[in-house]
């Protein structure tokens, strides 16, 4: 499961590498696609996309031209369906929310039934 940033980072690249899935990034613009929620340095960058390749959501190269560095970026097969998997993630998310909610009322009504009946038993 990839952290905030990295699913920032994923997210930008996604929607920037859509048709084609390749694009040429440079870490200007990668950076600011995070301002102003996430503060990462160059350094830090570099680690995220490290992290992507790691994790097989994107083959990524370094490439030095004219004294600037770019990111030529694929998407593989499981960035590819980046989206999809985080749509899977939300739906599973509500769905063990609604879960422990049902479970939540579901004991409080039970022991409020229970604390009636004892009531009614004792007080008796």
């Amino acid at each position: 499961m990839l952290n905030k940033t990295e699913a920032r980072v994923m997210s930008y690249i996604f929607e920037k590498c859509k048709g084609e899935n390749k694009g040429i990034f440079t870490p200007k613009e990668l950076l600011a696609a995070l301002m102003p929620k996430y503060e990462i340095t160059a350094r830090q960058l570099d680690v995220v996309m490290s992290n992507l390749a790691l994790d097989d959501y994107i083959e990524c190269e370094k490439k030095d031209k004219d004294g600037k560095l770019y990111f030529l970026v694929s998407l593989t097969m499981r960035g590819a369906a980046f989206d999809r998997e985080r749509q899977s993630q939300k739906r599973q998310m509500v769905k063990s929310l609604l879960w422990k909610l049902g479970l939540t009322v579901g004991g409080a009504v039970v022991a409020f039934i229970l604390g009636l009946i004892l009531n009614r038993i004792a007080g008796k």
